[in-house]
Parts: C-alpha cells; sequence; structure tokens
C-alpha cells in the first residue's frame, strides 16, 4: 500500500512542476508579447503547443489555466504517463538569445589554424551555464546553440584540423557540398 502511495505522490509532484514550469514559460512568453514578438516567433524558438501559445496571446484566460491544460494534454497525447522534464525556461531564454541584435555577439571567423578563445567569446557562443545537453535526440535547446558552439569549436581546433578528423565519406560529403556553392 505504501508503495502505491509513494507512486501517486510522485506523479502528482512530476506533473505539478510541470505545471508550474509551464505557467513560468507562459508568463514570460506574455512579457514577449508586450515586447512586440508574434505568435510565429515565439513558436519558431520555442518548443511549446501552438495552441497554448495562441491562448497566452488572446489573453482572455488565466495562464495557470492554460499551462494545467496544456500539460494534462500532453499526458493525455503521451498515453496517459507523464512527459519527460523539458526546461521551458530555457527555450524561453534562448528566443530571447535569438533575437539579439547581432552586432552584440562577436562573430567567430574560423580559419585554417587553430585560434584561442577568450572567455567572454566562449561564454557568448556557449549554451547557458555551459551546461550540455541531449533532449530527444537534439544537442542543446535549439539550433542557435548547436551552432555557435560549433563555430567555436571549429574556431579553436582549425579547419585543416576538423578536416583531418573527419571519416572519409563526411570529407567527400563535404566536398560534394562546397562544390554545389
Amino acid at each position: 500500500m505504501g508503495i502505491i502511495f509513494d507512486d501517486i505522490l510522485e506523479e502528482a509532484l512530476k506533473k505539478g512542476k510541470l505545471i508550474a514550469e509551464m505557467s513560468c514559460t507562459l508568463h514570460i512568453v506574455k512579457k514577449l508579447k508586450g515586447m512586440g514578438f508574434t505568435v510565429k516567433q515565439v513558436l519558431q524558438t520555442i518548443e511549446l503547443p501552438e495552441n497554448a501559445v495562441t491562448r497566452v496571446f488572446d489573453s482572455k484566460e488565466d495562464i495557470r489555466k492554460i499551462a494545467e491544460d496544456t500539460v494534462n494534454q500532453q499526458i493525455a497525447e503521451n498515453g496517459g504517463k507523464i512527459p519527460e522534464e523539458r526546461d521551458f525556461i530555457k527555450w524561453v531564454e534562448n528566443a530571447l538569445e535569438y533575437f539579439m541584435p547581432p552586432q552584440d555577439k562577436e562573430e567567430l571567423i574560423p580559419l585554417k589554424e587553430p585560434q584561442r578563445l577568450t572567455c567572454e567569446q566562449w561564454a557568448q557562443h556557449t549554451p547557458y551555464e555551459n551546461k550540455l545537453e541531449l533532449f530527444n535526440g537534439q544537442a542543446l535547446a535549439d539550433l542557435r546553440e548547436r551552432e555557435n558552439m560549433i563555430i567555436a569549436l571549429v574556431y579553436n581546433i582549425g579547419l585543416e584540423h576538423f578536416i583531418k578528423i573527419l571519416p572519409k565519406k563526411s570529407k567527400a560529403i563535404l566536398k560534394e557540398l562546397l562544390n554545389e556553392q
């Protein structure tokens, strides 16, 4: 009996945490709306259900209610199981970074030879708090983070070494792609 109760309590805590995270994220989405973001811009940078974002933009409902409905829908779509935790707030932070003017970030240009990175460059081109993550087979939270980190690493090891470590098949594909451009 105690084990069943513990399982029920653990499930309720997981669900509560997801609802809280979703609620916080939707509050930030509301702020993004106030900053002039469109639904499309939010959906391009944050992996949230379109219905939830649209409901926030409509401003007719309590955000907590939208969060609860969204989490309940995700549980239903997941066969009644609570989905894996997602760092929604991280995606919102990425959204803000995504729309940051390009001049705020130093452009790194990888050369043939390796180049040293400064701490500031590393901080600008690596994920938030330098945390690496894998979610549903995707490294890092979004494409922009992956692009920034790859450029920083290739900048640091140099193009010559990068090509040297590629498998033969990858080199052939890369050569073909470069010839197409």
